[in-house]
C-alpha cells in the first residue's frame, strides 16, 4: 500500500511541474559542434541606411568604438501608390531601382569604414496596403492581390541579393523581417524565393529575421543557412532589473531557441538584439512610448547587455548576432547619448559590447 501510496504521489509531483511548463522550455541534448563557428559574427545594426548615401556622412565609425566585424543595413522600402491608376488604391510595386541606386552610393562607405562583412536587411512595409500599424500584421484576402505582392517583393529580395555580384562584400541577405502573417499564410512563396536565390546566388548566405513572437510558426528554416531571430523577449518587469534576474529570465529562452536549433540543425543568429536605455526597458520595450530624455537608465541597458552575452555568446549553436543599434551622426553632429532608445552610440552598452567583441 505504501509502494502505491508513493507512485501515486510522485505522479501528481510529476503533472504539478509540468503543467506550467511546455517541452520547448527544458533543455534538449543534441550534437551542435559541426556547425564549426570559427567566427563569431560580431555585428551592429544601421536602421537609417539612407542617411549614407547624403553628403557629410563619410564614416559610420561603429567598427572602431565596437570592434563589430560584420554590418546590418536596414533599407526601409515602401510601396508605391498607385492610386492614379487604380481603384480603390493598389500600391503593388517598389521602387526598385531607386533602392539598388541608393545601395550602390551607400555599400562603398560601409566598406571604407572598415566592414567586408555586410547583411542586407530590408525592412518592407505593407501598410499602405490594409491599414496595419505593424508590417508584421500585413496580409490580404485574395489570390490574386497576393499574387501581386508576391511578384513584386520576389523582384525587389531578387535585386537585393544581385547586390553581393557587384560588392563580394555583401555576404548575407534576409529574406524577410518580422512579417508573421505574411510569412505563415504564404510559406511556399518563400520556400520558392529561397530556392531561387539560392540556385542564382550559391554564395550568398541567407537567413529570415523573425520577431521573438513569430519564429515557431516560420516553418521554412530548414532551406535557409541561419535561424533568424529578433531578440527583444520581455525579460523582467523591474524598472532596474539585476544581473541576475536577467539571467534568470534568459534561461528559458536560452533552452528554447537551443531546441529549435537541434530541431531544424541550424546554428541560431541574432539577426536584432538590443535593449532601451530606460526605466523597465528589458520588459517590452516596444510599449514604452516614445525615444525622448525623460527615465534614463543606463543600467537597465547594460546589465540586459551584459546577462544576454553571458547566457549565448559562447554557445557553439550560435552563430553570433547585430546589436540594435548604431546612430548615425554627420561630421558637423554631437551625439546626445541622454536619451531612453536603443542607440548604444556613447553609453555604457558601447563599452560593453567592444570589449565582448574583442578577439
Amino acid at each position: 500500500m505504501q509502494t502505491k501510496n508513493y507512485a501515486f504521489l510522485s505522479l501528481i509531483i510529476s503533472l504539478f511541474f509540468s503543467c506550467g511548463n511546455s517541452d520547448e522550455d527544458f533543455l534538449t541534448d543534441c550534437d551542435t559542434d559541426h556547425f564549426n563557428i570559427e567566427n563569431k559574427i560580431k555585428g551592429g545594426s544601421v536602421l537609417e541606411t539612407w542617411k549614407l548615401s547624403l553628403d557629410g556622412l563619410n564614416s559610420i565609425k561603429m567598427a572602431e568604438k565596437t570592434n563589430a566585424n560584420w554590418i546590418a543595413l536596414s533599407p526601409q522600402v515602401n510601396f508605391i501608390y498607385l492610386c492614379e491608376n487604380f481603384h480603390p488604391c493598389r500600391p503593388y510595386e517598389y521602387q526598385i531601382e531607386r533602392e539598388i541606386d541608393q545601395l550602390n552610393r551607400v555599400i562603398p562607405k560601409v566598406i571604407n569604414s572598415g566592414f567586408q562583412n555586410i547583411l542586407l536587411k530590408p525592412l518592407t512595409s505593407f501598410w499602405e496596403v490594409n491599414g496595419s500599424n505593424f508590417w508584421g500584421d500585413f496580409y490580404v484576402t485574395n489570390e490574386t492581390e497576393w499574387k501581386e505582392i508576391e511578384a513584386t517583393y520576389s523582384d525587389l529580395l531578387y535585386e537585393f541579393a544581385k547586390i553581393a555580384n557587384k560588392f563580394p562584400e555583401v555576404k548575407m541577405l534576409s529574406i524577410g523581417n518580422e512579417l508573421r502573417e505574411f510569412v505563415k499564410r504564404r510559406p511556399e512563396f518563400f520556400k520558392s524565393l529561397i530556392r531561387k536565390i539560392k540556385t542564382d546566388f550559391p554564395n550568398l548566405k541567407l537567413t529570415y529575421a523573425a520577431n521573438w513572437d513569430e519564429y515557431k510558426h516560420v516553418n521554412f528554416w530548414d532551406d535557409l543557412d541561419y535561424i533568424g531571430i529578433n531578440s527583444y523577449f520581455p525579460l523582467v518587469n523591474k524598472r532596474t532589473p539585476t544581473y541576475s534576474q536577467l539571467i534568470n529570465a534568459f534561461e528559458p529562452v536560452k533552452n528554447k531557441l537551443h531546441n529549435l536549433s537541434c530541431k531544424y540543425n541550424k546554428p541560431i543568429l541574432f539577426t536584432e538584439y538590443g535593449y532601451r536605455s530606460m526605466d523597465f526597458g528589458a520588459w517590452k520595450g516596444w510599449e514604452l512610448g516614445e525615444i525622448n530624455s525623460k527615465n534614463i537608465n543606463y543600467k537597465t541597458q547594460s546589465n540586459t547587455y551584459e546577462s544576454f552575452y553571458d547566457t549565448f555568446w559562447d554557445e557553439n549553436w550560435v552563430a553570433g548576432g547585430f546589436f540594435w543599434e548604431w546612430k548615425l551622426i554627420f561630421e558637423n553632429e554631437t551625439n546626445n547619448s541622454n536619451e531612453n532608445g536603443w542607440y548604444v552610440n556613447d553609453k555604457p552598452a558601447q563599452e560593453i559590447i567592444k570589449s565582448r567583441y574583442t578577439d
